[in-house]
């Protein structure tokens, strides 16, 4: 045993920093095991098999650090799982009690946890507890099953769990008992009296206060930025995300250094026990070998000893280091191995306390204890630790450490962060969670409102030691109780079905999604607390969430009615409550039909009544079932103990925005109540038009009301807040938005939630007379939220693009009568225009000062509101600090008011068909987005209710936009009474105002429909134009002086659009004589038809223009002492042409007598018929040939204006004179005539004598060629007409070609035929002249043949003889012998002999 110890540091491959971290937090937690969720999880972990589990694996391994926890399964590339060990369990149980504990000691920030996370076990997984919390972190049993899910995850989630309520506590705990406080005083405000008027007190304060986090849930789950689809151009961090990293890395760190530092340590004594047991063993051999006192032995046998002991060892090396007690045991016996276990408990003892010798060589004497050795090599810079698991030291501890520290804190900073929007530190601290941290937060409050369930002393306060545990709460007998008395609860639906985003279909697309249960009266109902609140948004998709927006119909409900409402579109619904929760009482009440925030008065609730009902649509079987059209009112129910009555009449009606005379009439009026009868309101009738027009334009904008202390109900219709006053039915437009800029937070990944308003300098967008989509009150601010078409796609070329935010145009071309619901599409027709580009549509929020806005302190200004489509200009007086309107003072400018110009859009749309996506051409107003598409009707009545309405809409919009741009003069030069109007540069301002705002209008847009209208927008006349203009309106008195608005609309000659308008101010005490009637009559001079040609000027009595009554247009003043001159405009004569009739132009003028003013002007004009064309004879062009037909041209040229010429079509016509025949030339005459414009025929004297080539015979057919003995006979099929044939033809190569014969009959034999060389033919029919003369016709294909020298013989026949075989034959004409060719067995093809004759 003589010889130092070599210290070697093993490359240290680390994994598992959680499970390491959780391994020494978890060593003095005291485990609770009468803990009924403490034993359903120990049992979940008993049975679970995990990535990391160690179970069944070597002892002395465990014992020395979790680094080896995992290895790959090289067979198949998966993980290997395992149970885990009772230590490992124990570390998870004990993780848990101080989950557990944390809780209790917290319990006024997070109550009672619910018995959904506690005990919740199906048929399937059976992992209890552990699967609802991996759940809650993503993961799945089937994650577990296929090796996803590691030891070191498992220990980390619940790491996250404890620091995210740890962390949530210390943040926001303040903020979470705020809301508690804020909510219970809600529901004390409101003077509930029931528990289900409670629970919506407490659903509604909760929908003031949080925001669905829509980023996270699209975010969610990506591994990479690219992969995410919300982003921001300047995105921020967390609020406390540098606190959370900085909390986490404080407890990793050191607890990753512990971990290296036992690590190390446990390896170095393991190889310093197991050199100790390889020297002992040697000793022994040594001994054993010697066989003798070592005094005793020579040197020789020392070394034989030595030697043998040496070689010992280093055959059994491996055996020994593994188990080294285990192999003296096995090879040395009992007692052996216990006295060298206790001399190796000795000796690392003495190296713990005394240090070892680390080196003997150069070092001699000098130790280190196993700490110390430990410590050097964590300070060392020597690389001990493998980072990317190829056995190869990378990095040294010191800079392992605060990496892994770093990742791990990384990580989980992350994951803490997401914790919290799943539970109420997200709703109450962070203003915005998910669906889970809405329940949760829900949860919360319901038990902070039942304090005689939930606290142990109801007037002890919400201290942590004053709340009951979950085992009181929910247990009987170690099991989960339903019965129990407890009121609130989560339930999880995962949803699984095909869904589409922009035309990309997602099979199978699932997610989970959270509400909670609640018990009202000893029964089990549903609250959906984040449905109600953000409905559009999560379901519909086409508008962001939107403030006062609210949908009650997740109030209360039953599992019956969820089930039936997601049929098909989820895989499983998770509940304790599926047989309890059964109950339909509260899904037809008054609260199930707000559609609004519900607000409270002196009894009363307020809220925006809609007659949907949801559930009672989805029961329905067919479209054709009688279902009422929606009806929508401001109602006030009276709050009693009663709650189940009938929704569509438990109430009191203030405002019903959808009244009739009668039941069935189709035409609706707004009316109010008023001295205790409901009365039509003419103003909100009108709105309200608008407003349903503009849902055809806008997505999901909807009718809400809020009620303000002032006792104030607030709603929007239109562009417009509106406030009614119960007390005395008063109704009043407190502010209208007409132009709105808004500016975009770069900051927050989901764009659509990221507008508020601003002034128009500072501003990314202005938008105007856009419809307010929603509004609500909070405190005392009125949060109002204008409606856009500004969409997440719009910019992005698809879902993915990062080179866009989206949100850069808006959208136009809304479909309302499409349904992404497969069920409805059915009913709705075929239609190809969805509205995915008009998913989450953004608002621009604007908050109002309700103090300042109600207060009695005002700076009026007098504002001015152009006109726009369907509604005329006006001024009125608003404050310049709220925009409150000043009642009273609206000034309509009548008939300022445009109507549509539509435009035609071509449209490439996400739905698809055979993979192609459809497109289609749709109209557009760009000044107020009126859009329609080509209804599709239904086979079902029902569907078809507003069919004949938007077809109506369609047609006249195809009508209007053939007209054209309507244009306004960029140059208009008025006259100075305003009566006329010149202009020759014009701009259709509606489209040219909207050039990249629309997604109609885009620059970038090359479909030829689209370009085609850009550019359009401008243009510039042939020439100036004047026309006539009129005043169409005016406002003030003539003593401070008129304001008049004069008006030209119309076509111009050529068929231009125009409208130019032009607002003037007069002086003070200047009066306006726009209504003064000319008479004409007497001045009138006419032809003998009675047709008048022009008007007298001299004014004589009896023949003179004269006017009636000269008063002023706007205080009725008569101006008595007047006279009238007429005179013929020179200037504005237009002279007649051929095919336009001229004018002469008459102007009437009444003169003040007294200072000789202009008091009023009337043009008259007389039309001069035009000319019309004086077309004499044609010029007739020389006759030519083109295309192998003759023709002339024939030119009309008008003798009023050289310039009209005219070239009609000319008619040829051909006589044959004489007729072409084989032997001599024919002869044809063409003649040329045309129909003059003034529809005469006329003929061209000159004629075309075109002389006809002869006709030619057929070409000879069938022509063949056969030899025989010295000659070839050629024949062919007779040709009509033919008298006879020539054959030509070449003999042989080296000859001309020439004639050879010819015959009348239709066969020819060359007797001079070659048998040489090959002999070429060519046969001719002819026929002949009376002179006799030839004349050959069309040529054939040639054919050619040789002559044979002998025929081929015949009656050939072999018999056999005596040795041999004889052939005879017949004797050939012509030949001179015979070659005999053959095959004889076994030989090839050759001559056999040869035979003469």
């Amino acid at each position: 045993m003589d010889g130092g110890y070599t210290i070697s540091i093993p490359t240290i491959n680390f994994q598992g920093a959680n499970a390491a971290v959780a391994e020494q937090m978890a060593k003095d937690v005291e485990i609770d095991e009468s803990d009924p969720a403490i034993q359903s999880l120990r049992k979940a972990l008993e049975e679970v098999e995990i990535v990391g589990g160690e179970a069944g694996t070597e002892s002395n391994e465990s014992n020395i650090s979790t680094a080896d926890l995992y290895e790959a399964d090289e067979a198949d590339g998966q993980e290997t799982t395992q149970k885990l060990t009772d230590e490992q369990i124990d570390t998870v149980v004990k993780q848990y009690q101080n989950y557990l504990n944390q809780w209790a000691d917290n319990a006024n920030v997070l109550g009672v946890q619910n018995p959904f996370f506690l005990d919740f076990n199906d048929d399937t997984d059976g992992l209890g507890i552990l699967g609802e919390m991996l759940a809650l972190d993503g993961k799945t049993v089937q994650d577990v099953r296929d090796g996803k899910v590691k030891y070191d995850d498992l220990t980390g989630m619940i790491f996250t769990f404890t620091y995210g309520d740890k962390l949530g506590i210390e943040y926001y705990g303040k903020d979470v008992t705020n809301a508690r406080e804020e909510a219970l005083a809600a529901v004390t405000a409101s003077g509930a009296q029931t528990k289900a008027q409670k629970l919506l007190v407490l659903n509604d304060w909760l929908a003031h206060n949080n925001t669905f986090d829509m980023s996270y849930i699209m975010n969610s789950g990506k591994e990479s930025d690219d992969d995410k689809p919300m982003i921001a151009k300047d995105p921020q961090k967390q609020e406390h995300e540098d606190d959370v990293y900085n909390a986490i890395y404080e407890v990793y760190e050191p607890q990753i250094k512990q971990n290296f530092h036992d690590q190390i340590f446990a390896g170095i004594e393991n190889n310093l026990r197991t050199q100790f047991y390889e020297k002992a063993i040697q000793q022994a051999v040594y001994e054993q070998a010697l066989g003798k006192a070592e005094s005793e032995a020579t040197d020789e046998e020392k070394a034989a000893a030595k030697e043998q002991a040496e070689g010992y060892i280093k055959q059994n090396k491996e055996a020994i280091d593994k188990d080294p007690d285990g192999y003296v045991r096995t090879n040395f016996g009992e007692d052996a191995a216990n006295q060298m276990k206790t001399k190796a408990d000795a000796f690392i003892k003495d190296a713990e306390e005394n240090g070892v010798e680390v080196d003997p060589e150069n070092a001699p004497g000098y130790k280190m204890t196993v700490e110390q050795i430990t410590q050097q090599q964590l300070e060392s810079d020597d690389k001990a630790v493998d980072v990317d698991g190829d056995n190869q030291p990378d990095l040294s501890f010191k800079e392992a450490i605060p990496m892994y520290a770093q990742q791990a804190a990384t990580g989980m900073t992350t994951g803490v962060i997401n914790y919290w929007e799943g539970s109420q530190f997200g709703a109450f601290g962070m203003g915005t969670s998910v669906c889970l941290g809405y329940s949760k937060a829900y949860t919360y409050l319901v038990q902070c409102l039942d304090k005689d369930i939930y606290l142990k002393d109801t007037n002890a306060g919400y201290d942590s030691s004053n709340w009951k545990t979950a085992k009181e709460l929910y247990y009987t007998d170690g099991k989960l109780d339903t019965s129990k008395n407890y009121t609130v609860d989560l339930v999880r639906i995962s949803f699984q079905s095909d869904v589409t985003m922009y035309g990309e279909e997602q099979e199978d697309f699932g997610s989970d999604h959270y509400w909670n249960a609640v018990k009202v009266d000893g029964q089990w109902f549903y609250v959906d607390p984040c449905y109600t609140d953000v409905y559009t948004e999560v379901m519909s998709r086409d508008r962001v969430e939107t403030d006062g927006d609210m949908n009650h119909t997740y109030f209360l409900f039953s599992d019956t009615s969820a089930r039936k409402l997601y049929d098909g579109n989820f895989s499983s619904l998770r509940s304790l409550y599926e047989n309890e929760a059964t109950d339909k009482t509260y899904e037809t009440a008054w609260m199930a039909r707000a559609a609004s925030n519900v607000y409270y008065a002196d009894g009363y609730a307020y809220y925006m009544y809609d007659s949907t009902d949801l559930f009672d649509r989805v029961n329905s079987s067919s479209m054709n079932q009688s279902q009422k059209a929606a009806e929508y009112k401001i109602v006030r129910h009276k709050l009693t103990e009663k709650d189940a009555g009938d929704g569509d009449s438990d109430y009191e009606t203030l405002i019903n925005f959808t009244d009739k005379e009668n039941d069935d009439d189709d035409d609706t009026f707004v009316s109010v109540l008023k001295d205790g009868k409901m009365v039509k309101n003419d103003l909100l009738t009108k709105l309200y038009a608008q407003f349903v027009d503009e849902q055809s334009i806008y997505p999901s904008i909807g009718l809400t009301a809020a009620l303000y202390t002032d006792g104030k109900i607030y709603f929007n219709v239109s562009n417009d807040i509106v406030s009614y006053n119960p007390a005395d039915g008063a109704v009043a437009v407190v502010k209208e938005y007409n132009t709105v800029s808004a500016k975009r937070d770069n900051t927050k990944l989901f764009g659509g939630m990221a507008f508020t308003t601003t002034s128009k300098d500072s501003a990314d967008f202005t938008v105007t007379n856009h419809p307010i989509a929603g509004l609500t009150v909070k405190g005392d601010k009125l949060i109002v939220s204008i409606g856009t078409n500004f969409a997440f796609i719009s910019g992005k070329s698809k879902l993915l693009d990062h080179s866009s935010y989206g949100y850069e145009f808006e959208e136009t071309d809304y479909n309302p009568t499409y349904t992404n619901y497969k069920k409805y599409q059915q009913f709705m027709g075929s239609q190809s225009n969805d509205n995915d580009e008009f998913m989450w549509s953004a608002n621009f929020v604007d908050t109002v000062d309700l103090k300042t806005l109600t207060g009695t302190s005002h700076n009026y200004e007098t504002v001015s509101v152009p006109a726009t489509c369907g509604r005329d200009a006006f001024t009125e007086e608003r404050c310049s600090d709220c925009g409150l309107i000043k009642d009273g003072t609206r000034v309509e400018k009548e008939n300022t008011a445009h109507e549509h110009h539509y435009i035609k859009f071509h449209e490439v749309y996400y739905t698809k068909t055979d993979g192609v996506k459809n497109e289609a051409d749709n109209y557009v107003c760009p000044e107020c987005g009126a859009c329609i598409t080509e209804p599709v009707k239904s086979k079902y009545e029902q569907a078809n209710s507003t069919y004949e309405k938007r077809k109506a809409i369609w047609d006249a919009a195809i009508k209007n936009e053939a007209e054209g741009h309507t244009y306004v003069p960029t140059d208009a030069k008025w006259s100075d009474d305003y009566s006329t109007v010149t202009f020759q540069n014009l701009t259709c301002e509606s489209c040219a105002d909207k050039i990249d705002k629309l997604d109609c209008l885009l620059s970038s847009d090359d479909n030829a429909t689209n370009k085609a209208n850009r550019d359009s927008i401008n243009k510039t006349l042939d020439k100036a134009v004047t026309v006539d203009a009129k005043m169409v309106s005016h406002a003030g008195t003539c003593d401070e002086g008129v304001t008049a608005v004069y008006k030209a609309a119309d076509k111009t000659e050529d068929g231009v659009k125009y409208l130019v308008s032009t607002e003037v101010k007069g002086e003070a005490g200047q009066h306006t004589y726009s209504d003064v009637k000319f008479n004409w009559d007497a001045a009138a001079i006419k032809d003998d038809d009675g047709n008048i040609t022009g008007y007298k000027t001299d004014q004589k009595e009896g023949t003179s223009v004269t006017v009636d009554e000269v008063k002023c247009s706007v205080c009725g003043e008569v101006q008595k002492n007047v006279s009238v001159s007429v005179v013929k405009d020179t200037d504005a004569y237009k002279a007649p042409t051929c095919e336009e009739a001229g004018k002469d132009v008459y102007v009437a003028t009444v003169t003040s007598t007294d200072d000789n003013t202009v008091l009023a002007k009337e043009t008259k004009e007389v039309a001069i018929a035009k000319l019309g064309h004086k077309y004499g004879d044609p010029v007739w062009s020389d006759w030519e040939e083109k295309d192998g037909k003759w023709t002339t041209t024939a030119t009309f040229t008008c003798a009023n204006d050289a310039t009209h010429v005219q070239t009609p079509e000319v008619k040829i016509d051909s006589e044959t004179v004489e007729k072409a025949t084989y032997t001599k030339e024919g002869k044809v005459v063409y003649t040329a005539s045309v129909t003059s414009p003034d529809g005469k025929k006329v003929v061209n004297p000159t004629t075309k004598e075109v002389v006809v080539e002869k006709e030619r015979l057929a070409a000879v057919e069938n022509l063949k060629a056969s030899s025989s003995v010295g000659k070839v006979k050629l024949t062919w099929s007779e040709v009509k007409d033919a008298e006879g044939y020539l054959i030509y033809g070449i003999r042989g190569g080296g000859n001309k070609y020439g004639y050879i014969g010819m015959t009348s009959k239709t066969s020819f034999v060359d007797v001079k035929a070659l048998t040489s060389d090959y002999n070429y033919y060519w046969v001719f029919a002819y026929c002949k002249d009376e002179n006799g003369k030839m004349y050959p016709g069309l040529t054939a294909h040639y054919v050619y043949g040789k002559a044979q020298k002998c025929a081929a013989v015949t009656d050939l026949k072999a018999s056999s003889v005596k040795g041999g075989v004889k052939l005879t034959w017949t004797k050939s004409a012509g030949a001179e012998g015979y070659l005999v060719y053959g095959i004889h067995p076994g030989e090839k093809y050759g001559q056999i002999g040869r035979a003469h004759v």
